[in-house]
């Protein structure tokens, strides 16, 4: 008997070895598997909440110009003692197309206080010509959410001018008009106003962003025949203002 006891006794030990091994590496494996399969699931879930959050995004519309009347307004312009630094550009000298001759203040006519800003055109109606006055100052205007001027064509002026505002926006200094322009009556002062609001599409090929009215270069005003009318006289401009 001791002699079985003897030859037995290294075969168990070398069973259980062999069992508490694969047991051990077993379970090894299962936890591994274990810890892969969270990871995964992790990955998974936020991939999906990326996924819905971005899709959330693109189904977001974008905004809105706000519909609520203008109740506060602030002129920068109204030409009472001089011109303010507005004038003809120099780069429009010379371009057969830029048709303003001269620009003065006037008390021909005002919207408001006893002067204006009087700029002489002459359009010959036979192509496009503009008269167009500007002024080079940084702006800040996102607290606004419009940007006006008022204008006004003599009694005997032809049906057909129309006028529009411009905006030089940004370190890149672009040109950004208005999508339309805006018919000018004769003998009655007429507003021209665009939005500058976050989503407004009153501006051609812009829609304006946050950062649109945060750094303004240049304000202009264009006033336009577009073949017709033929016009040689004064224009007066008054009254630039934004409003909120």
């Amino acid at each position: 008997m001791r002699k079985a006891s003897s030859f037995f006794t290294p075969l168990v030990a070398v069973f259980i070895m062999v069992f508490v091994l694969v047991s051990v590496t077993g379970c090894g494996k299962k936890k591994e598997e274990a810890v892969k399969g969270i990871e995964t699931s992790k990955i998974s879930e936020k991939t999906t909440a990326t996924s819905e959050t971005a899709a959330g995004k693109e189904n977001v519309p974008p905004p809105a110009p706000s519909s609520k009347p203008i109740t506060e307004e602030r002129v920068f312009y109204n030409f009472e003692t001089d011109l303010e630094g507005w004038e003809i550009p120099a780069w429009a000298e010379g371009k057969p197309e830029y048709v303003a001759k001269s620009v003065v203040v006037s008390k021909d006519v005002a919207v408001k206080g006893s002067s204006s800003m009087k700029v002489d055109v002459d359009c010959p109606g036979t192509e496009w010509t503009a008269g167009l006055v500007e002024i080079q100052q940084y702006l800040n205007l996102s607290p606004y959410r419009v940007v006006s001027a008022d204008i006004y064509i003599p009694k005997d002026a032809p049906v057909g001018l129309k006028a529009k505002l411009i905006l030089t926006v940004g370190d890149n200094w672009k040109f950004v008009e208005m999508s339309r322009s805006i018919p000018l009556v004769p003998g009655e002062w007429a507003t021209v106003t665009a939005s500058i609001e976050p989503g407004s599409y009153d501006w051609k090929r812009v829609v304006p962003n946050e950062q649109f009215a945060e750094d303004v270069r240049k304000i202009a005003i264009r006033i336009e025949s577009n073949r017709k009318p033929a016009y040689k006289g004064p224009v007066y401009i008054d009254n630039i203002r934004v409003g909120r």
